[in-house]
């Protein structure tokens, strides 16, 4: 029998004009390929900047331009994402199997839209999809590489559920876990972290492009 959700969402978020934050209360790790603060990192906060019509469009350096941004608010420490989806829109969704949890929350757009394997093009557009995905337990290094992997595979997923494309070309994802208690080994299909951790990556994904395809069509 599925259990209940026994925790609560791990992270507060956090509103400013131009910036989503998501604040642990204790430092857990994260890994992804963030534009600021990738690989693996211990740190308190996740953010995403929502950018302004071609904002960074002549800027030489998108990358220390986006450090400087986060340092201006107070920002530095967090693993950071940029956006050009509309100010302060975005998607969160939960899930649970037996006794895991993962809950995920995320930006999602879909102007630069493209399946993968297609030819070299430049972007035409900064439209991304920048996704983090938080786990309930503790995991080693190869099972958050396992769990990274099922988070893309499951925005490929609910991709391909709403159309031809597989993602877009400058797509970002983190999954997070907390530092304390016992790392579990594998995060795959076949193990109950790995099953919260896809359906909530999913979930979130496909709800937020069903939005921006309504938004846009």
């Amino acid at each position: 029998m599925v259990k209940s959700l026994v925790m609560p969402v791990p992270y507060t978020l956090e509103t400013r004009e131009r910036w989503l934050v998501a604040r642990f209360a204790e430092p857990w790790m994260v890994l992804s390929w963030a534009v600021v603060n990738g690989g693996y990192q211990r740190t308190s906060s996740v953010v995403w900047l929502y950018l302004k019509l071609h904002e960074i469009a002549d800027v030489p350096d998108p990358v220390a331009w986006m450090r400087g941004q986060m340092y201006q608010e107070q920002l530095a420490g967090a693993v950071g994402f940029m956006t050009s989806r509309r100010a302060l829109e975005w998607v969160e969704a939960e899930a649970n199997e037996a006794d895991a949890q993962a809950w995920a929350v995320g930006t999602v757009g879909l102007s630069n839209a493209m399946r993968v394997g297609d030819p070299l093009k430049p972007p035409g557009s900064w439209g991304t999809i920048n996704l983090l995905v938080a786990s309930s337990v503790a995991l080693t290094p190869e099972a958050a590489l396992e769990a990274l992997a099922l988070v893309s595979e499951a925005k490929t997923a609910a991709m391909r559920d709403l159309g031809p494309h597989t993602g877009t070309g400058t797509d970002y994802m983190a999954i997070a876990w907390p530092c304390a208690g016992a790392p579990q080994p594998y995060a795959g299909k076949h193990t109950a972290q790995g099953a919260a951790i896809g359906r909530a990556a999913y979930q979130a994904v496909h709800r937020g492009a069903s939005l921006w395809l309504k938004e846009f069509a």
